[in-house]
């Protein structure tokens, strides 16, 4: 998944109006992808969800003291989907390689790691609601002026 580029980003922009920039579309990158990782069966979208909260975590770690309102809750946010949707896909290259097993223990291997990942994606779920319920996304729209249909404001 290609990030997406950050609108009017020049050389000349104070640094706090680019964390605002920057985090915004971040976070909105990753709140765009939810709805598709939100499918249970969809490993790709579920990594690509995880691949934009690294982003968003990364960017945070380095600029979010220019956010002090959102920046220390959105950092843990994304690390704790960071950590766990890439426990998930760890689950989901091991069953990759496994296939349709044919052996006993490998069946019981097999049926273990699902078990397992279907725990995971439980747990993915419960906190993507929490952080929905949070108002976590439209508090950042608020704190970096950048809403959902790409508007950033020029403050």
């Amino acid at each position: 998944m290609k990030a997406r580029a950050i609108p009017d980003l020049e050389p000349d922009v104070d640094l706090a109006q680019a964390a605002r920039r920057i985090v915004g579309v971040r976070a909105e990158e990753l709140f765009a992808l939810a709805p598709a990782a939100l499918d249970r069966d969809n490993a790709e979208a579920l990594h690509d969800l995880r691949i934009a909260a690294k982003r968003l975590r990364y960017v945070l770690e380095l600029i979010g003291f220019c956010l002090p309102t959102i920046a220390a809750e959105a950092e843990t946010r994304a690390r704790q989907l960071q950590t766990l949707i890439g426990e998930i896909h760890d689950h989901d290259v091991l069953l990759a390689r496994i296939g349709e097993p044919r052996e006993k223990g490998m069946q019981r291997l097999s049926e273990r790691l699902n078990s397992r990942r279907e725990a995971l994606y439980g747990e993915f779920r419960a906190l993507w609601r929490a952080i929905e319920a949070s108002g976590l996304r439209e508090r950042i729209v608020v704190a970096t002026g950048y809403s959902p249909n790409g508007a950033v404001s020029r403050a």
